[in-house]
């Protein structure tokens, strides 16, 4: 029933679309082509297997603005081949992302926004296997500005999570749900203090799997200008869940603080900064653990040189604390995540471009198995049409 009132609410939006004369209609392809030395290509610990990749990267990309109003549609693939047993790693992933924004004179703005992902890359930082699967998640907000400094949001988020093969469908395949409300208020003319209030429910689809949910959310923060500088959302509060049933040895129903940070700093028109910051709930299946905490932080430093070249370097590091002990006096699992990268691009001319990039991986965890190293680098040129 819910999807069939999504279906009608994006129907409906695309209806009204319709009657709209765009200003501006945008359509690119690109097709990029890189070439991957991969150190680690199972995450292992003790014996590493290394694989070349060549991989073929096709995109689609459309939009249409008028005013406020944007309809965009784009579409990529990353079709890999890999030189180490091709006949089982070679894949082909897929993303299509959908995006509706309306804002109507009287205050009442709608956004809709569909990504979905076919996809064998490790769905998190626990399982870091490469697994076929489709994900597919729907953003909708209905925004009303209420007078100059007061506006709310009622948020839905939802998504599907679809693994193929039968050894992973009871214990990954689900759906998430959340409903919110979010209200605002002006602060500055380019900041707005917020309070948000949202519930909702995880839903595993078999019955047999006991680790169905639902949770509450309360959080404070700011939205728009942050510093002179920087732009972003800063969000801080708690989280309460309850789990429907109860596990032997595992500690069920909690509460804990959660937050997040996304934010963009331009230092200049060369150099810039994007900072991730979040604390979150991760489902589990690590022995008699439900979930655990995920607290991390994701930096990009983007460094123009010249009109042609530029300079990214990023970094993220994350903490996994689980809550339980697998028996009696035996250490709760802690891990630590690390990611650090350098690319270098360099514009040929404005539709065709090259890159080389570095980057390595790690996992140091208590339980030590589950250790791993991995190196990737990369050579790659992409063409816009």
């Amino acid at each position: 029933m819910k999807t069939k009132k999504i279906v009608l609410c994006l129907v409906s939006a695309v209806c009204c679309f319709s009657s709209i004369t765009f200003a501006e209609l945008k359509t690119n392809a690109s097709l990029e082509l890189k070439v991957i030395n991969d150190s680690n290509i199972y995450y292992e610990k003790n014996d590493p297997q290394s694989s070349m990749i060549t991989s073929f990267i096709p995109g689609l990309n459309f939009l249409a603005v008028n005013n406020q109003n944007k309809l965009a549609l784009d579409y990529s693939a990353d079709i890999m081949n890999y030189s180490y047993s091709p006949s089982t790693n070679n894949a082909t992933n897929q993303t299509i992302n959908a995006l509706i924004d309306m804002t109507f004179p009287v205050g009442l703005s709608l956004k809709f926004r569909d990504t979905y992902k076919d996809t064998s890359d490790a769905p998190s930082s626990e399982l870091v296997k490469r697994i076929k699967r489709t994900q597919n998640t729907i953003a909708g907000d209905v925004g009303y500005k209420i007078n100059r400094l007061f506006s709310a949001d009622i948020v839905l988020n939802q998504t599907k999570h679809d693994y193929s093969q039968a050894e992973y469908k009871p214990l990954y395949n689900r759906l998430e749900s959340e409903t919110g409300l979010i209200v605002f208020y002006g602060v500055s003319p380019k900041t707005s203090a917020l309070l948000e209030y949202g519930s909702g429910k995880i839903a595993y689809d078999d019955e047999n799997n006991l680790n169905d949910s639902t949770y509450s959310n309360i959080k404070l923060g700011l939205k728009g200008a942050l510093t002179p500088k920087t732009v972003g959302i800063f969000k801080v509060g708690s989280q309460s869940r309850k789990y429907d049933f109860y596990t032997v040895n595992t500690s069920t129903d909690f509460s804990t603080i959660v937050l997040s940070l996304t934010s963009k700093t331009d230092f200049s028109k060369m150099t810039s900064l994007s900072l991730t910051i979040n604390r979150d709930i991760q489902e589990s299946v690590f022995l008699n653990n439900l979930y655990y905490l995920s607290t991390g932080l994701s930096a990009e430093l983007n460094q123009k040189i010249g009109s042609s070249w530029a300079t990214i370097v990023s970094a993220r590091y994350e903490m996994g604390d689980y809550p339980n002990t697998t028996v009696a006096g035996v250490a709760k699992r802690a891990d630590t995540n690390n990611v650090m990268g350098i690319a270098f691009q360099y514009s040929t001319m404005e539709w065709l471009s090259a890159s080389i990039g570095f980057s390595s991986k790690s996992r140091s965890s208590n339980y030590t198995d589950l250790n791993y190293t991995d190196t990737v680098t990369n050579l790659g040129i992409k063409a816009i049409f």
